[in-house]
């Protein structure tokens, strides 16, 4: 049995998932850095055809590991609707590592087009069809494009989905699939399938190696227990699929005539110098020791046809190198591709040795800002959809119980606009009045409404202990 064959006997087809295929690995050969029928090729030397790898600067890599930096980094907070609840979901995140994990999603998400937050519980036993969650615990994965299979979607968003994962146990290779769907009350049912073998040709595990496993978990909720993760980018090659598009998918010209430019300022210095013309007659054997005169492999000796004079046996040329030019050449091509995935106009520079990155602050008018803003709102949606997974889980399939009525994200502007300089400006308007602690509290200490209460509470309370400590309650009391 294949992955096709399973899912036609559970009653859906993935034919929309095989179809895209052919793009995932495109982006993700971009991705990794080498594309096997682009940076191999050959160079013919006058005598035979040799082998040659293009270099590669690694631009769609760093495009979106730039993305995810962007986008969620430490300085994005999450916050719940009081301090206990942010308190119980921060130490589930910090548990499972969710600010590495969300991150490396993000760069993953936007290089391969789709990506998925999976929500989970760990250690429950099942005795007689009942669920103890003693020392049950919320897991938070990542899982990449490649393993998920989506199962119906409406207007682009995925409703049911099924992942695929493996684990190697003891030299074996098993195949676990989760499918995410919902039941005739519109709850989410998590169906679970263990198998043993590859993605081409497997069978199911026997009872031994399935101790532990449950086979079906009903979540009693309409919440979904994954996050889909796509860049806000309007797909130009399937309208009705609901795979996302690779951030730099509309680029992948620009990133060739780079790792061109690039490659060329590294040939330009390889075999840019002098370069020998060899009479015919100079690359056969010798009489004396029977070796060939020159190295038949050496790219900068070029092989003259029969009947090159001899008076001129060995010439070369005397051209000076132009790495000045092919430096300018890729600068331009990395202007090309900050504009293409929406960086805006110079974000990348290559001083001769390395991409250097702009730094600073940027306008709220640029192309940069609005397409961060843009990526944030698809984004955000995702982040909240996983938290309300996270709290639901925690507070129905463990210990912790978590209220995410209110979900308050707030993502890293420091880039956008100079948050010092803005807070010290503001931190002056409260001292004159002109604007409110609430205000200030919640825009620059990232509190909700609640929280802001309780720390103004805090800050009266405080203010009327000193007062008391100091005496002036007393010497009004007495006047």
């Amino acid at each position: 049995m294949n992955l096709q064959q399973f899912f036609s006997k559970q009653g859906y087809d993935i034919s929309e998932k095989l179809n895209w295929e052919k793009y995932i690995d495109i982006w993700e050969s971009w991705y990794k850095g080498k594309v096997r029928k682009f940076h191999n090729y050959y160079i013919y030397n006058g005598q035979r055809k040799v082998k040659m790898e293009k270099k590669s600067m690694q631009g769609a890599k760093k495009v979106a590991e730039d993305w995810a930096d962007l986008l969620f980094n430490e300085k994005v907070t999450i916050n719940l609707k009081n301090e206990a609840d942010t308190k119980a979901l921060n130490e589930i995140l910090q548990q499972n590592n969710a600010e590495v994990i969300i991150n490396k999603g993000v760069e993953k998400s936007f290089a391969i087009g789709t990506g998925s937050l999976v929500v989970s519980v760990q250690n429950i036993e099942q005795v007689e069809n009942v669920l103890d969650v003693t020392n049950a615990r919320v897991k938070l994965e990542f899982v990449e494009c490649k393993k998920i299979i989506p199962l119906t979607w409406e207007n682009g968003k995925i409703i049911e989905c099924a992942f695929v994962t493996t684990k190697h146990k003891k030299g074996q290779t098993y195949i676990y699939i989760a499918m995410h769907v919902l039941n005739e009350n519109k709850n989410y049912i998590i169906k679970n399938y263990m198998f043993k073998g590859k993605y081409s040709s497997f069978v199911e595990a026997n009872e031994e190696e399935k101790e532990g496993f449950i086979s079906e978990f009903d979540t009693l909720s309409n919440i979904p227990w994954f996050a889909i993760i796509t860049p806000n980018i309007c797909n130009n090659i399937d309208s009705e699929t609901p795979f996302g598009l690779s951030v730099y998918a509309n680029a992948i010209d620009t990133l060739k005539c780079l790792d061109n430019a690039y490659d060329g300022l590294d040939n330009e210095t390889t075999i840019g110098r002098r370069r020998i013309f060899v009479s015919s007659e100079m690359l056969s054997y010798d009489d004396g020791e029977g070796k060939m005169v020159f190295d038949p492999n050496d790219i900068s000796v070029y092989r003259m046809p029969q009947g090159f004079k001899k008076d001129n046996m060995i010439e070369h040329d005397d051209a000076s190198l132009r790495t000045s030019s092919y430096i300018e050449a890729v600068n331009y091509q990395l202007n090309i591709l900050s504009s293409k995935v929406g960086f805006g106009q110079e974000r990348y520079k290559f001083d001769g040795q390395a991409i250097q990155t702009a730094t600073g602050v940027i306008s709220e008018n640029s192309d940069m800002f609005r397409t961060i803003k843009k990526h944030e709102q698809v984004l955000k949606d995702s982040l909240i959809t996983i938290v309300k997974a996270i709290a639901y889980a925690s507070s129905a399939f463990s210990n912790t119980i978590i209220d995410s009525t209110e979900i308050t994200i707030d993502f890293d502007d420091s880039i956008i606009e100079d948050r010092g300089a803005e807070k010290v400006r503001a931190m002056q308007e409260v001292s004159q009045n002109l604007r409110s602690k609430e205000s200030y509290m919640i825009n620059y200490r990232n509190l909700n409404e609640q929280q802001v209460k309780k720390e103004l509470e805090k800050i009266q309370q405080e203010k009327m202990s000193n007062q008391e400590a100091f005496g002036f309650n007393k010497n009004i009391e007495e006047e």
